[in-house]
């Protein structure tokens, strides 16, 4: 099958990288510099030194490379420091110079923003240079060398990565799959659908499969014919799953067409909905108008379909659907 999966150029690799980064910081640090959790506060967010990395080295951030370069400042806990800066790269492809430009991103850093700084390159492709993790500078009995933090997706273990809880785990996956399939869509269409399965079956937040599932859909990248077809699929499964859940839970056709149609426009929330639907079910018991409000409600929570849409998914008029959601405004 001679289909292109190659990736279009069009689409945020920066932003799908730095959205999976916010979603799942601690994660990441857990994955790629666990050293680092024992000295970073967990319950503030880091910063993404966004305007400084531009002023740092501005020729080096221009939008459209397929690579990310971050900064990002933590908060410590001793308050020995008030920071720590982490300077991200990931390399999508071999890049002429990159140990240099790693050097200079440090000392610029380093003579800027303060003196607890560590890098994280992640090499997602297999044409890696040598050296990868350093660069020597020597000239006339003076020497240098900058070493910094590697990851290489080529050496990661398959099965290490699919048996890890860590999401930054099914990441990596995504990428290695991608190497793997640069010629056969086939198969990558068949990895696509496993990660898919993964990534629903691991429990995350909403959110957190959002960015997951966001990724995961641009770096295995299929044609849009095919993408469909496994989206299909996928809904089959859980079709499946659901009539095999139906045998222990009332589930009303109202609420399946809700569950369904997420599915369709998301393929994300599925583990959440699954949950929600289980929770739901008990109310159904009760009084068809309490469930019907319920279900409007749930739609404007998630805030991704329109109100009309609302009215029609649930059989209810457009007056309604506003009369509901004036009354969830004003509890708020």
């Amino acid at each position: 099958m001679n289909k292109s999966t190659n990736i279009p150029t069009q689409i945020d690799y920066d932003g799908l990288w730095k959205r999976l980064i916010l979603a799942f910081f601690d994660k990441f640090l857990e994955f790629f510099l666990p050293g680092l959790l024992l000295e970073v506060d967990l319950s503030k967010a880091p910063e993404f030194l966004e305007q400084e990395l531009l002023t740092i080295m501005p020729k080096q951030t221009a939008k459209g490379r397929m690579s990310l370069d971050k900064l990002l400042k933590f908060w410590t806990k001793d308050g020995l420091h008030k920071h720590i800066f982490v300077h991200i790269e990931v390399q999508s492809s071999r890049e002429a110079g990159f140990t240099e430009r790693t050097f200079k991103y440090f000392y610029r850093i380093y003579d800027r923003e303060g003196k607890l700084i560590t890098t994280i390159a992640i090499y997602t492709h297999d044409d890696v240079p040598e050296p990868h993790d350093r660069f020597v500078y020597e000239y006339q009995g003076t020497k240098l060398t900058y070493e910094f933090n590697t990851f290489l997706v080529r050496d990661a273990d398959e099965k290490e990565l699919e048996a890890s809880d860590n999401v930054f785990a099914l990441v990596i996956l995504a990428c290695k799959y991608a190497n793997h399939t640069k010629n056969d869509v086939e198969l990558r269409r068949k990895f696509k659908l496993k990660l898919f399965r993964l990534a629903i079956d691991r429990g995350y937040s909403r959110k957190q499969i959002e960015a997951l599932l966001s990724f995961i859909d641009f770096v295995v990248y299929l044609p849009p014919e095919l993408n469909q077809a496994l989206k299909v699929e996928f809904k089959k499964e859980k079709q499946k799953e659901k009539k095999n859940m139906e045998k222990d839970y009332v589930i009303s056709p109202t609420f399946d067409e809700i569950f369904f149609e997420l599915i369709d426009e998301k393929f994300a929330y599925l583990k959440e909905a699954t949950e929600e639907l289980k929770k739901v079910a008990e109310e159904q018991r009760k009084v068809a108008e309490e469930q019907r409000k319920a279900s409007v409600r749930k739609l404007l929570k998630i805030n991704v379909v329109p109100i009309e849409d609302v009215a029609e998914i649930i059989g209810i008029s457009i007056e309604e659907v506003l009369k509901i959601k004036s009354e969830m405004d004003a509890q708020n």
